[in-house]
C-alpha cells in the first residue's frame, strides 16, 4: 500500500512555528500516544507544539513521555514550567519578588537528590497558533468545549486532520488519512519518517506503546506489513517497550487488599441422610471403613502359631 501524501503538510510545517495538536473527547491510549509522539518530534525539530485535550488525563496515560504537558484549553496564556521525572523529589514551590524580579523557589525534599536544572522545560502558553493538527477527530464537535475556543481560528489558520478511520464530516481539505493503518500511532510514525522530522527516543517510545496497545501486541487482524515496518523504524530510533502489568499476573495473596474487597463466601455442607453415613462394622474380617478384607484374594493366610502367645525359647543359662 502507498504511503500517505505529506507534501502539503510539509509545506505547512515549513512556514509554521506554533503548532496546536487537538484531541477529541474521550481520546484513547492510541490517540494520546500518537499526539505526544508527534509533539516531541516537532519540538525536537525546532517547533513550539502543545497538545490540547478537552478531558482530564487518565491514569493509564502516565507511562507516556510528556503527558504532564497536556493542557485543557486552546487559548491559555499560562507559562508552564515542568521538571520531567523529578516530581517525586519536589517538596514545595514558592515565589519571591526581588527588586521587581519574579523568582520561583523549588524546594526539594530533605532526602531527595539535587534537582537537575538542565531538565527544566518551559511550555509557552500564548494563544497564537500557526497550524492546527487534529488527531483522530472525526467531526469538529468531537473537540467538546475546545471547539468553542478554536472555531474562530478555523477560518484563518490551516487545519490538518490525522486519522486512520473514516471521518463523519469533512472539515478540512488537508487530510492525512490511512484507513488501512492498524492505529493512529502507526500512521503518525510513517508521517514523521516521511517528513524527516527528528525522531527522539521519547517520541519513538510513545508511538511504539500506542501501536502495541491498539494491536494487542501485534495480534489484531488489522496488523499489516506497514505495522511491522513502523515498529522497525521506532526500534531503530531506540524506542523502549513498557509492558503493562495487571493484578491478575500476580500470585494470589501477593497484593494486599481490605476485607471489604473480598466477598465472604460460606460453604454449607449438603445434608447427609442416615443411610449415607458410614457405619462401623463388627464383623470379623472387615476394617473400620467397611472394607471386606476377605474379598482380597491376594492376602496370605497367617501361620497357625500367629494366634498363639509368643514365648521366647533359648539355651539354658549356666
Amino acid at each position: 500500500m502507498a504511503k500517505p501524501d505529506v507534501s502539503t503538510l510539509r509545506s505547512l510545517l515549513d512556514s509554521a512555528r506554533h503548532v496546536s495538536i487537538l484531541l477529541p473527547q474521550r481520546a484513547g491510549f492510541d490517540i494520546v500516544s500518537a499526539s505526544l509522539g508527534l509533539r516531541v518530534s516537532l519540538e525536537s525539530s525546532g517547533k513550539q507544539a502543545r497538545v490540547v485535550s478537552p478531558d482530564p488525563v487518565l491514569v493509564e496515560f502516565n507511562r507516556l513521555v510528556g503527558v504532564d504537558t497536556i493542557v485543557d484549553t486552546f487559548g491559555s496564556r499560562n507559562l508552564i514550567i515542568t521538571f520531567p521525572n523529578q516530581t517525586e523529589h519536589v517538596d514545595k514551590v514558592s515565589y519571591n519578588l526581588e527588586k521587581g524580579e519574579l523568582q520561583l523557589v523549588i524546594t526539594p525534599k530533605p532526602e531527595a537528590p539535587e534537582l537537575d536544572h538542565q531538565k527544566l522545560r518551559f511550555i509557552s502558553g500564548v494563544g497564537r497558533t500557526d497550524l492546527i493538527i487534529t488527531m483522530g477527530v472525526r467531526k469538529l464537535t468531537d473537540l467538546g468545549p475546545v471547539y468553542d475556543q478554536v472555531k474562530n481560528h478555523l477560518s484563518t489558520t490551516a487545519v490538518v486532520s490525522f486519522s486512520h478511520r473514516t471521518p463523519k464530516e469533512s472539515f478540512t481539505s488537508n487530510e492525512v488519512h490511512d484507513y488501512e493503518a492498524s492505529s493512529l500511532s502507526e500512521l503518525t510514525t510513517h508521517i514523521i519518517d516521511l517528513l524527516d522530522l527528528k525522531f527522539e527516543q521519547d517520541a519513538a517510545s510513545n508511538l511504539l506503546a500506542g501501536i502495541e496497545k491498539a494491536t494487542g501486541n501485534f495480534q489484531h487482524p488489522t496488523v499489516t506489513v506497514n505495522t511491522f515496518e513502523a515498529a522497525v523504524i521506532l526500534m531503530h530510533k531506540g524506542a523502549k517497550r513498557h509492558f503493562e502489568i495487571s493484578a491478575s499476573q500476580f500470585p494470589p495473596g501477593s497484593i494486599p487488599s481490605s476485607p471489604g474487597d473480598q466477598k465472604q463466601q460460606t460453604t454449607v455442607p449438603s445434608p447427609v441422610s442416615a443411610t449415607d453415613k458410614p457405619q462401623p462394622s463388627v464383623q470379623v474380617g472387615y476394617g473400620t471403613d467397611g472394607t471386606n478384607l476377605g474379598q482380597n484374594k491376594n492376602l496370605q493366610k497367617p501361620p497357625a502359631d500367629w494366634y498363639e502367645p509368643k514365648i521366647f525359647k533359648g539355651p539354658m543359662l549356666p
